[in-house]
C-alpha cells in the first residue's frame, strides 16, 4: 500500500497580520512550513511527499527551501486562489496518483505527531476517510443573526476537526472532481469527501496538534517546549 502526503502551504494567511504569509516565518529557527515539513519527513510510511506553495511568492518559498533543504524527495505545485484549489492540483501530481492512501495537513500545523498519523491510519481501512478531532470543552449556543441565542447544542457531539485528514485516494479525487463540477469550494477535505456521499470517520485528535491562525498563537507555539 503506497501512502502520500500534501502539505499544503500555498496560502496568504490574511489573518496572521504579518508582510509575508504566515508559513514563512520563523519558528523555533526555522521558517513555520519547514518546521512542519521536517516534522513529518521523520514519518516513514510517507512514500510520496508534495508540498503546495503560494503562487505569488514562489521566489521566498524556494529560496527558503534551499536554504533549508528536505531530508527526503519532495514534489513541489503551484497552489490555488483558494486552499481547495491547492489540494486539486495536488491531487493531479503523478506521485499522488499512485497512491492508495493520501493525507491532507495544513503546514501551520508543525506539532504533529506520528502517534496521530498512526491512528489515521489504522483506522482507514474500515472507511473512505479518516479525521483526527478534539471535543469540545465550553458551552457551546447557537444565535440567530442578532446574536440572541436559540438553543444550547449537545457539546458531546461537536467535535473541532484537525489534519492532518487521511483518506484513500481515488475517493478524495472523485470527491474534488464533483465538487468542481459542481461549483462548489470547500474550506475542510473531509467536507468535500462528505458531499459526495462518502463515509467520514473521527479519531481522537491531539491537543499539541495547534494550528497557527494569529499572533497569539505562534506565540503559544514558541513557548512550547517541543
Amino acid at each position: 500500500m503506497k501512502i502520500g502526503l500534501i502539505l499544503t502551504a500555498g496560502g496568504i494567511g490574511k489573518r496572521f497580520g504579518s508582510e509575508t504569509p504566515k508559513q514563512f516565518v520563523f519558528l523555533k529557527g526555522k521558517p513555520l512550513f519547514i518546521l512542519t515539513l521536517d516534522n513529518l519527513l521523520k514519518i516513514q510510511e510517507f512514500n510520496n511527499i508534495i508540498l503546495t506553495y503560494p503562487k505569488s511568492w514562489e521566489n521566498v518559498f524556494f529560496d527558503l527551501i534551499e536554504q533549508f533543504p528536505p531530508s527526503r524527495t519532495v514534489d513541489f505545485v503551484e497552489g490555488g486562489s483558494e486552499r481547495f484549489y491547492s489540494v486539486w492540483n495536488a491531487l493531479q501530481h503523478p506521485s499522488i496518483k499512485s497512491t492508495d492512501i493520501v493525507l491532507i495537513h495544513d503546514a501551520v500545523r508543525p506539532f504533529v505527531t506520528s502517534s496521530l498519523i498512526e491512528r489515521l491510519l489504522n483506522g482507514i481501512a474500515n472507511f473512505d476517510g479518516v479525521i483526527p478531532g478534539i471535543k469540545v470543552k465550553d458551552t457551546l449556543k447557537e444565535s440567530d443573526e442578532n446574536g440572541v441565542v436559540l438553543h444550547a447544542l449537545n457539546r458531546d457531539k461537536i467535535f473541532a476537526i484537525q489534519t492532518p485528514q487521511a483518506f484513500k485516494t481515488q475517493i478524495l479525487v472523485e470527491s474534488y472532481s464533483k465538487a468542481i463540477n459542481e461549483g462548489k469550494i470547500f474550506t475542510d477535505d473531509s467536507g468535500v469527501a462528505e458531499f459526495a456521499g462518502f463515509k467520514i470517520k473521527i479519531v481522537e485528535g491531539e491537543e499539541i496538534n495547534i494550528k497557527i491562525t494569529t499572533p497569539l498563537d505562534f506565540a503559544f507555539a514558541e513557548f512550547l517546549n517541543i
